[in-house]
């Protein structure tokens, strides 16, 4: 059973605050191991006196297990997760339990959830049914979720895949790429803006925060909004309310927060480029996809997907054992983005044969074997750096070149975050 471990006691009043928030209509228990007594209840002012002692004996008699339970005397079916709970400034162990109402039509047998999934990332590594375990257990809370991976690994996907499974998957599913809009417009498109907030406001625009009522909100590249743009999310967050630009009148947030980023949040809050108590709230659950590279098992099953979704004939090609081979050995530091482009390629280049061989794969991909093998990747200093200007084309060819990962970019070119923002805003990229 996993622990919930929590160094102040403070801490653990906080994390039941925001628990108490984030889910309406259920139930919160606290079980003090030593003395078998309950010391902490939440929502159980509905139970009579009779179903409420019910309860707790069953929970005593370790009748309870996670996973679908019903209450006593009730019609009401919940959801129970229980885990260990310590408190180590009181010195305290013992075990909370939380039940979420849920509709029986609307929850799906475990092992047709892991079907569906596998079948939706095309998967069959340990790696990743590690990942869909954690999609199925968070999909029916309405804890925040923060997202890691590398470019192309798949984050949203993941965040689609836990707004359909949850109780909010008959409403919006919107996403927005945090780093593809200067601060001004990122502002507006979340939160929205009132005729003649600004110069250029001719009407009322609702933001994503207002479009996505009752749905999921995925905020992909979180990492990249501004430092003044964080802590209007914060109080967002804090307070379940926004106030569009321009506007008056404060608007109910009534959103399920998913957030992704392929950077270290923790190394960007000590580097003073991301809000600490901002990354405290958004990362209550932390899920991971693992790379290409690592789960190197699923390319056939991805490969046959993305040759069948794009075939231009009535039987998708097939890939040669070599080709296959190559692709294989491949590292992918692009990951499922780069694998699908690379099929495009070969697609294009085989032409309508229906084999796709070694000879249709990018050059890059095929030498990629030989320099896989040598010494690793360097972020090479253009020659370009040494004069004071920067063109387009260069910037656009370095940012191709690091897929778009603007850290990387802005390292390679020598320069701030900011002055990457400014030249890309400059020409148009």
């Amino acid at each position: 059973m996993q622990i919930l471990s929590f160094a102040l006691q403070t801490q653990l009043e906080l994390f039941l605050e925001q628990l108490q928030n984030l889910i309406d209509e259920s139930l919160i228990l606290i079980l003090e191991q030593q003395s078998q007594n309950f010391i902490y209840e939440y929502g159980t002012s509905e139970l009579n006196q009779k179903s409420m002692s019910t309860l707790k004996d069953s929970i005593l008699s370790s009748e309870l297990h996670d996973g679908m339970v019903q209450l006593p005397d009730s019609p009401s079916h919940y959801l129970l997760t229980r885990k260990k709970l310590k408190v180590l400034d009181q010195a305290f162990i013992g075990e909370i339990f939380l039940f979420q109402p849920v509709t029986l039509n609307t929850v799906k047998p475990k092992a047709q959830k892991q079907l569906s999934l596998a079948e939706t990332f095309h998967s069959q590594s340990s790696s990743m049914q590690h990942m869909f375990s954690i999609i199925e257990r968070v999909a029916i809370t309405e804890f925040p979720v923060l997202v890691r991976g590398e470019s192309g690994s798949g984050k949203e996907l993941v965040a689609q895949a836990i707004h359909e499974y949850s109780h909010r998957s008959r409403h919006p599913f919107i996403a927005i790429n945090c780093a593809a809009l200067n601060a001004s417009l990122l502002e507006s498109e979340l939160f929205g803006h009132v005729k003649g907030a600004f110069t250029g406001a001719i009407r009322e625009h609702k933001g994503v925060f207002e479009r996505a009522a009752g749905g999921t909100l995925f905020l992909d590249e979180i990492a990249e909004i501004p430092l003044e743009l964080q802590a209007k999310l914060l109080r967002v967050l804090e307070i379940g309310e926004f106030t569009p630009l321009g506007g008056e009148k404060s608007i109910k947030s009534n959103v399920r927060i998913v957030a992704a980023t392929h950077r270290a949040l923790r190394e960007e809050a000590k580097s003073g480029r991301f809000r600490q108590d901002l990354l405290y709230r958004l990362r209550v659950i932390p899920i991971f996809v693992p790379p290409l590279r690592d789960r190197k098992e699923d390319i056939p099953l991805i490969v046959e997907y993305l040759l069948n979704e794009h075939r231009t004939t009535p039987q998708a090609p097939s890939l040669s054992d070599a080709a296959m081979n190559t692709l294989m050995h491949y590292d992918w530091p692009g990951n499922v983005r780069e694998l699908k482009n690379t099929l495009l390629y070969a697609l294009a280049m085989a032409n309508g044969r229906p084999e796709i061989t070694v000879s249709d794969l990018p050059d890059e991909i095929v030498h990629g074997l030989q320099d896989s093998e040598s010494e690793p990747e360097t972020i090479e200093q253009p020659a370009l750096l040494k004069s004071t200007k920067l063109d387009a084309y260069t910037l656009q060819q370095t940012l191709k070149k690091y897929q778009y990962d603007l850290g990387l970019a802005a390292q390679a070119l020598g320069i701030s975050r900011t002055s990457l923002w400014r030249y890309r805003k400059k020409f148009g990229l």
